[in-house]
């Protein structure tokens, strides 16, 4: 087997064998740019046996104190389709090997890995459930093979309701590919109001940049007598649209704008010739209302596999969870 790390030549192949066997964008050539234009250390590590490729992962360096790093696997790795359970050991083997070489030039303390699918650590190596995730464990997925009216239909009647409103009421939505300083204005006044903490502005700036052909970053807003009331990210990669982060204005909640905006990105998603949209995120204890919201759009709900973390300088790890406990 053969461990390979791909530059930026390497872009249009990498992002298509995660298009080919289901990979996330969070996997994608150029979520990697984003994070190094976050200030990242990112390495694409690629296994291949022969011309095949077998799997790909993109890892990233996050932050940790005392000149130290821990390393991260979001949604990943992605493996290619029909590999038998035997050669996913051999080959995730091989992978964390290679990992846990690039860990002692970094003094990285562990790898955090959050799957997409569900895979075993081999034995060889020192592992750990996490209860700390960075992505959400659950999430709502809408089929978007059906007919848009069935879709419609398909929803709750008080979305339903609430979409014919926001219509009624002149509520108009508008698309567009570059980054809108009131999107961070309606987070900021969102955040306040919520008490949660934001993304500072440059992140979402550095996220438009980085919007391509196979990775497409959407804004979508909703006007209101030429005010933007709300505003949403949209993340169309392959066949998955994903709704990232949004806000909408308080005071104008009686105008229902989010309902509207939804479904006026269910349907971009599925002209732009989606599969799947992907609402990200629920969970009705941590964020009661808008899991109760995202839920009116129907959709199955699906629950990712346990974060795992490889460890690999165990005082630093336990010294890093007893400091997390006390905060």
């Amino acid at each position: 087997m053969e461990i390979n790390f791909l530059g930026k030549n390497n872009k249009k192949n990498w992002n298509q064998f995660l298009l080919d066997n289901q990979g996330s964008f969070l996997q994608s050539f150029e979520w990697g740019e984003f994070q190094k234009n976050l200030s990242k250390k990112v390495w694409r590590i690629q296994a291949k046996q022969g011309n095949k490729i077998l799997v790909q992962t993109q890892l990233i360096q996050e932050s940790f104190p005392l000149c130290k790093s821990h390393f991260y696997i979001p949604f990943g790795p992605c493996f290619r389709k029909g590999v038998s359970l035997k050669k996913e050991q051999e080959i995730l083997s091989a992978i964390l090997t290679k990992i846990g070489e690039i860990a002692k030039k970094e003094k990285a303390v562990f790898l955090k890995i959050e799957p997409l699918s569900k895979f075993s650590i081999p034995k060889i190596f020192l592992s750990k459930i996490s209860q700390k995730r960075t992505q959400p464990q659950r999430t709502l997925v809408l089929d978007l093979s059906e007919a848009e009216e069935s879709i419609f239909n398909n929803f709750s009647s008080k979305v339903r309701y609430n979409i014919r409103l926001a219509e009624r009421k002149g509520i108009k939505i508008e698309f567009g590919d570059q980054y809108n300083p009131t999107f961070y204005s309606l987070i900021k006044k969102t955040s306040e109001r919520d008490k949660f903490f934001p993304f500072n502005e440059e992140h979402y700036k550095k996220l438009f940049a980085c919007g391509s052909q196979d990775f497409k970053v959407k804004l979508s807003s909703a006007i209101y007598k030429d005010k933007i009331i709300a505003s949403y990210i949209l993340i169309v990669f392959g066949k998955d649209a994903v709704c990232l982060h949004g806000a909408s204005d308080w005071d104008y909640r009686a105008l229902k704008a989010p309902n509207l905006a939804q479904w006026e990105r269910i349907k971009l998603a599925k002209s732009a010739g989606c599969d799947r949209f992907d609402f990200w995120g629920i969970d009705a204890k941590k964020w009661p209302g808008i899991t109760a919201f995202k839920k009116g759009f129907g959709g199955e709900e699906l629950q990712y596999p346990l974060s795992k973390d490889i460890i690999f300088q165990k005082f630093w790890y336990k010294a890093y969870h007893f400091l997390r406990k006390l905060k």
